[in-house]
């Protein structure tokens, strides 16, 4: 074994026993000292390859969002379904990655993905773009996007919706309305504010998609 495989795989088992210790006790309450022993390193050998734990937890993180986004992309990328079957898997697969990654690290990983790291919200937003510079220019070919209404300006109208989870908690806090029915009215207004009532066929074929993922 070659000097560069041997750190390629010491680095490996460095990340699959943090992944099973924040599996088991959250990444606050796993050290650094149990990371390296339990891969079977030194202390010093682990910072051959990261200069913290929290080193490590933000490169798990970005091999998290490239995974996810990887499947993303080619969803994205596939010639044979349409934009609504991409937007049903976009919201399908994030959901999934979303419960296995809480599952899998504990909160602590869902708060460092959606908080301004500056480098994994790099990864995001650049990953993010390609996803929606493909669904936008299908979109626009299927004739699901109005044609009057520029790509800039549908990208900041797609962006401001995904915001909405930061501002979540201030909307229920009012109490005039619950998580589901919130969630069910935005969605309503971000495709048909999209889409418009130009052309009934496709207004039938997405309420038919929203409809089955309800049930």
């Amino acid at each position: 074994m070659n000097r560069e495989t041997k750190k390629a795989l010491t680095k490996q088992q460095l990340i699959a026993s943090a992944t099973a210790l924040f599996r088991e006790n959250g990444i606050h309450n796993t050290d650094l000292k149990s990371i390296a022993a339990d891969a079977g390193v030194s202390v010093v050998t682990f910072y051959k390859y990261f200069d913290s734990k929290d080193t490590l937890v933000r490169e798990i993180a970005n091999d998290e969002l490239n995974n996810l986004f990887d499947r993303i992309m080619t969803i994205a990328g596939s010639p044979d379904l349409t934009i609504l079957d991409k937007i049903k898997a976009f919201a399908t697969i994030t959901a999934t990655a979303q419960k296995k990654i809480a599952t899998t690290y504990g909160p602590e990983m869902i708060t460092l993905l959606e908080t301004d790291d500056s480098h994994i919200q790099a990864v995001a937003d650049t990953r993010r773009d390609a996803f929606f510079t493909t669904i936008i220019e299908q979109g626009r070919s299927e004739g699901f996007f109005n044609a009057d209404v520029s790509t800039a300006a549908i990208r900041v109208y797609i962006d401001m919706f995904m915001s909405y989870d930061r501002q979540k908690t201030i909307a229920l806090a009012q109490g005039e309305i619950d998580i589901k029915t919130i969630d069910q009215q935005l969605e309503q207004l971000f495709f048909y504010g999209l889409m418009g009532y130009i052309n009934v066929d496709k207004r039938a074929q997405l309420d038919q998609i929203r409809q089955q993922n309800r049930e």
